[in-house]
């Protein structure tokens, strides 16, 4: 039996031709300014949950691990994340001080890899943002503990709905607390036919950013 043609598009992602090509000449001097702008471009052309994720980390030994997570927002110097500061991601943040963000977005064929320290955010800080979310989010946080087993889940449940019922205010726990990656490194990169593809790679020392066109 003959094998089907495989769609080009499924083996090289091609980006729209009618958005601006990616140019170092013209990128801006921070490339949160560009993600933000790649941001709202897929969000305007109804990219599918454009602010998941992926976001990396490792242990203390160099163990990887990854996952899909929500970016909440897009900062003039960070990118901000909220978290169980005990599940494994959170753990392996508190060791290394480091963490990773990828993502891509199919509607207009661009990826940005990032890399930088995490700066936890003050308890002031994180009761405040805790305080701004839905009393469905806050019971949900308050009776779920990221990677534990799973023992009773009806009693979880039973939990989580006293606590989205009630009247009273529901305390953040110590637990759930906000992020920000503050990155060193971005690559922003977008895909064009037959894989001649364009990134972009941009570079901070001293507080300083650099940028330069790579190979792709």
């Amino acid at each position: 039996m003959a094998r089907p043609t495989p769609d080009p598009h499924l083996v090289f992602p091609a980006m729209p031709e009618d958005l601006p090509r990616l140019d170092v000449a013209v990128a801006p001097e921070n490339p949160l300014d560009l993600l933000r702008s790649w941001w709202e471009t897929v969000i305007e052309r109804g990219a599918l949950d454009p602010q998941y994720v992926t976001l990396a980390t490792a242990s203390a030994t160099g163990v990887p691990s990854s996952r899909t997570v929500q970016l909440l927002a897009v900062e003039d110097d960070a990118l901000l994340f909220t978290t169980n500061a005990g599940s494994r991601k959170g753990v392996e943040i508190s060791q290394t001080g480091r963490a990773a963000v990828s993502t891509f977005w199919r509607e207009s064929a661009q990826s940005v890899n990032i890399t930088g320290d995490v700066v936890w955010a003050d308890d002031a800080e994180s009761d405040e943002r805790f305080a701004g979310e839905s009393r469905a989010v806050q019971a949900s946080r308050s009776v779920s503990f990221h990677g534990l087993p799973l023992s009773d889940e009806i009693d979880q449940l039973e939990r989580f709905a006293a606590l989205r019922d009630g009247e009273d205010a529901i305390p953040r726990p110590d637990y759930w607390r906000w992020l920000r990656i503050v990155p060193d490194a971005v690559t922003f990169w977008e895909g064009h036919p037959e894989a001649l593809n364009r990134r972009v790679h941009y570079r901070r020392v001293d507080g300083v950013w650099t940028r330069e066109a790579i190979q792709a």
